[in-house]
């Protein structure tokens, strides 16, 4: 007679220690709380074991070799990993996977729709290019690197890989180069349009997806259309930088900060997520303001203006008209 068996667990597993629960006690009980759910854990030697257990972390992860415990004890550890785990203090790494924060960051985030080994993998290979210069820029480019993203000096091939404009000021030349390169490709490449700073605000986007959103000339439209003086504003769209424009983003390093952090969270969603990034709307944008009370962040869409003259397939398209022209000639 054969006996089948399922699989059987290794006896040398890793888990991830995630820092969104809390863990508590309360006399000889041990509460985990992450969010507005608490797990109750009771039973002998569960916080002397819990204690020891954490303490060995590294680098937020502990290893525990269940063939070194005695043979009486490991069930009931066993059954505790899992009530851990199952409350979302515990991440269980599977074979060959690193223990690294951020793809279960966006594991996490997505529901577990995507397995974190292909989250690892999006961060690894998706290209993340930042344009421009200035101390924002280098900011971006640091932070980029340090959360595992792959950081390249030009733009490649990678169709599927992620552009950020930083400009010095709206008008910089080179948010407009890159948005007509963009709109004159095949498959206009998704970018994020980044300014620093301006006394007023700093943004974070629009999210450029050409044909789809707002192109960057769109925004410069929408900005000048309310601008208090009209008999101006129709100019302020189509003005030039006039000489090089100094790098004022040092004079604001909190700003740049909360701006960075910004930045970096949608890249690390879009590459790590792609489609299910909820921040990747197209023309989505983010100011940061600085006031008496602090710093305010406030989230916009910028919408596709009619007729723009750099990204409407209606551009330079006389209006419709009500009439039909033959009856006209008719003199009907």
């Amino acid at each position: 007679m054969t006996t089948t068996r399922g699989p059987v667990a290794p006896a040398r597993r890793t888990w991830l220690v995630d820092g969104q629960a809390r863990v508590l006690a309360a006399g000889e009980e041990v509460l985990i709380r992450r969010g507005g759910v608490v797990t109750r854990c009771a039973g002998a030697g569960v916080r002397a074991f819990l204690a020891a257990f954490l303490a060995g972390a590294r680098d937020g992860a502990v290893t525990l070799d269940l063939a070194e415990v005695a043979a009486e004890r490991r069930p009931g550890i066993e059954a505790l990993l899992a009530r851990l785990t199952e409350a979302g203090l515990l991440v269980e790494l599977v074979e060959d996977e690193q223990a690294a924060p951020v793809p279960v960051g966006l594991w996490r985030r997505a529901g577990g729709t995507v397995a974190r080994a292909e989250i690892a993998r999006r961060l690894r290979e998706r290209a993340v290019t930042v344009l421009g210069a200035g101390r924002l820029a280098e900011l971006l480019r640091e932070q980029c690197r340090d959360s595992g993203l792959r950081v390249t000096a030009t733009v490649g091939e990678d169709p599927g890989g992620i552009a950020v404009v930083v400009g010095a000021q709206e008008e910089d030349p080179l948010l407009a180069e890159w948005n007509e390169r963009a709109l004159a490709e095949p498959r206009g490449r998704p970018w994020l349009a980044v300014l620093p700073y301006d006394g007023q605000h700093a943004t974070v986007g629009p999210w450029i997806v050409p044909g789809e959103s707002a192109c960057y000339h769109c925004f410069r439209l929408r900005r000048a259309s309310v601008f208090p003086d009209e008999s101006i504003a129709d100019r302020l769209a189509e003005a030039v930088l006039l000489g090089p424009a100094p790098d004022h983003s040092t004079r604001h390093p909190g700003l740049n900060l909360v701006q960075a952090g910004l930045v970096v969270d949608r890249l690390a969603e879009r590459a790590g997520l792609e489609s299910q990034a909820w921040q990747s709307v197209p023309g989505g944008l983010t100011t940061v303001t600085a006031g008496p009370e602090g710093v305010a962040v406030a989230h916009h869409r910028v919408l596709r203006v009619p007729r723009c003259p750099r990204c409407s397939p209606a551009r330079g398209v006389g209006y419709p008209q009500v009439w039909f022209g033959r009856s006209v000639e008719a003199g009907r």
